[in-house]
């Protein structure tokens, strides 16, 4: 059974017409008959209706079945293409940290789909030091990474995205949770409890405590934001945490910093210099435009 024998089966289905399934395929007409006729003798069955006087034709009741299963067919021969050309694209290694996979991922995938270039992307998660080391030594083609100061680095191309705010992040029961904002000076004698070195946040903490000169001691840390929250719910500490990461359903209070020299947390698109990115401006533009890095938290 020939593969093109059952396209033509399929097309002729649909149009009702040898005709018109020829001129759609560019072949003769005698073409889709000997196909249908070989399709005919192997199932030894009459899969069409044919009325020569009218120029129509309907499926058989067996050409019913048939159509069935020849539409599942090229289903299938078309899902094994696409695959099979996955596999002969190469691997894209993308880099995400934790906080911006966790509340953007899905409105990324959302961006990248439809791009030929994003079709075999293996994702890895760490913090955006981590990343950037990573990028650094080719171990990584991509990722969106967030800094504290812009991202300048050669054979990295660099496009930012957004900047967000840093909050002080207290249970709901703290004192401090009756305040709207508050000084870093005034947290001198405060517990906190942090995201680990490799993240981006400890080393904003460093700015601030250099800025001031102010050195609150910290009790714990841990690379998981989810944890870091939890635990200031239950009251371990409190917590320095972009405003992106605190939801609604965290039950937290976030107060804003009085300072006036406040380290950002700056959202980056960088990747290697060298890799081709089909449609990269377009891309970045959606991330900026379509509310991907501008939600209500």
């Amino acid at each position: 059974m020939k593969f093109t024998d059952i396209e033509y089966f399929d097309k002729l289905s649909e149009l009702e017409s040898f005709s018109k399934t020829a001129i759609f395929f560019n072949v003769s007409q005698p073409t889709i008959s000997f196909a249908i006729q070989r399709l005919e003798n192997e199932m030894k069955k009459t899969l069409i209706n044919r009325n020569r006087s009218h120029g129509e034709i309907s499926l058989t009741e067996a050409g019913k079945v048939f159509e069935k299963h020849a539409k599942k067919i090229l289903q299938e021969v078309v899902a094994a293409h696409e695959e099979i050309d996955r596999m002969n694209q190469p691997t894209i290694e993308f880099g995400l940290p934790q906080i911006i996979g966790n509340y953007y991922l899905p409105k990324l995938v959302k961006t990248f789909v439809g791009n030929p270039f994003f079709q075999n992307v293996a994702t890895n998660e760490a913090g955006s030091n981590l990343l950037l080391g990573a990028l650094k030594n080719h171990r990584l083609d991509l990722a969106i990474i967030s800094s504290v100061e812009p991202v300048k680095i050669e054979g990295l191309e660099t496009i930012e995205i957004d900047r967000k705010k840093y909050s002080i992040v207290v249970n709901k029961d703290n004192p401090l949770a009756k305040q709207k904002k508050v000084s870093f000076e005034d947290l001198a004698d405060e517990k906190f409890v942090s995201l680990k070195e490799g993240n981006v946040h400890p080393i904003a903490f460093r700015k601030l405590e250099e800025t001031y000169n102010v050195y609150p001691k910290i009790i714990y840390e841990t690379p998981d934001i989810n944890i870091l929250k939890k635990m200031i719910a239950e009251k371990t500490g409190i917590g320095f945490i972009v405003e992106i990461a605190v939801e609604k359903q965290d039950n937290l209070a976030t107060l804003e910093l009085s300072n006036e020299k406040v380290p950002e947390f700056i959202i980056s698109f960088v990747y290697k210099k060298d890799l081709q990115i089909p449609g990269i401006k377009r891309i970045v533009e959606e991330l900026r435009n379509n509310s991907v890095f501008d939600q209500d938290r």
